[in-house]
């Protein structure tokens, strides 16, 4: 089963404890902090998948704290936590790409569909979903998964899924995938019949845990393979 994390971060210990305990009802794994720089240390050792701040926090404020942030990761997913007297403060926050800002006191049913928003773009950031829908790949922990189920996979095959998911859709040569996958080897022409039976043992192995015939990588003589994706 895949953990989603979030990252927390409220001065008011009641308060954190509150929405800590609601978090737990979307998030796996709840990492939370009392202020900017607890903040910001947390980020960068834990990567959490997505952040949720106040914007006044002590020792480095939730907009600084975005700034920050965004200029590391682009893509994570920020949701700031307001007063409604703040809400002119949010204009400092526009070129920062929230995700959402939310006013306080927050009703129940804004922060749920705010959480499930957050869950819907991490499953877009961090997946490839193949044309057989429920197959799917990990980019953060390279796994390939069976609806929620990690598929078992060799060195070579995860090797191999992991450089066709860095270009989904797109072909990769076949001397590229060879060169990187039998790194080390003395290279010679049965390479090309070796990839093309690690092609086909895992077609196989899928085929074989979907209960019918699945071809998610393609190959073109001339092109190479690459991953058929929706």
């Amino acid at each position: 089963m895949i953990e989603r994390s979030i990252l927390y971060a409220e001065d008011d210990p009641v308060v954190l404890e509150n929405y800590a305990l609601i978090l737990r009802g979307f998030f796996e794994v709840i990492h939370t902090a009392s202020d900017g720089e607890e903040a910001l240390r947390i980020y960068r050792e834990r990567c959490p998948d997505a952040m949720l701040l106040d914007i006044n926090l002590p020792r480095m404020d939730g907009l600084e704290l975005a700034r920050i942030v965004r200029q590391e990761d682009p893509g994570i997913p920020i949701v700031i936590l307001t007063a409604h007297s703040e809400k002119e403060r949010l204009l400092e926050a526009i070129p920062l790409g929230l995700k959402r800002y939310l006013l306080k006191p927050v009703s129940e049913k804004e922060f749920r569909e705010s959480m499930l928003e957050i869950l819907r773009l991490l499953d877009h950031r961090r997946r490839i979903v193949f044309r057989e829908k429920e197959l799917s790949w990990d980019l953060r922990t390279r796994e390939l998964l069976y609806k929620e189920e990690r598929i078992k996979l060799s060195q070579k095959e995860r090797l191999l899924l992991t450089l066709l998911a860095d270009r989904p859709g797109s072909f990769i040569e076949k001397e590229r995938l060879i060169a990187e996958i039998w790194e080390g080897e003395s290279i010679d022409a049965s390479h090309s019949g070796k990839l093309a039976q690690l092609v086909y043992r895992l077609h196989g192995k899928l085929s074989e845990r979907l209960g019918r015939e699945v071809a998610p990588i393609e190959n073109s003589y001339s092109l190479g393979y690459r991953i058929l994706t929706l």
